[in-house]
């Protein structure tokens, strides 16, 4: 069991050291498409969001995983938590506000 803890403390630590590096290269794809309308302002305040709460989660949750007397604290685990459930929220926001900027392609 613990080699399957410390397999999940790293991939966490691999998506909060490789996520930003990804979201921030797609954004800059995203952004220099030509004859494309600009996204909002709110889409792309949903995608500085996640920039930041997954590797806070990640690394975080990842150290926490190395070193269990980390995760005895409470201000750490609150933190993971936070981060996680507002990323989880962001990324349903960004799914669901993405569908709605989709142009219906049924006529």
């Amino acid at each position: 069991m613990d080699i399957l803890y410390k397999a999940g403390s790293a991939v966490l630590l691999l998506v909060g050291v490789l996520y930003p590096l990804g979201a921030i290269y797609m954004m800059m794809k995203f952004l220099t498409r030509d004859g494309f309308p600009r996204p909002s302002p709110a889409y792309m305040m949903l995608h500085f969001v996640l920039i930041a709460t997954v590797p806070l989660a990640g690394i975080l949750g990842g150290f926490a995983g190395f070193a269990p007397t980390l995760w005895e604290s409470q201000v750490i685990r609150a933190i993971v938590y936070g981060a996680g459930v507002l990323s989880l929220v962001a990324f349903a926001m960004l799914l669901v506000s993405s569908r709605a900027q989709q142009p219906d392609r049924s006529e």
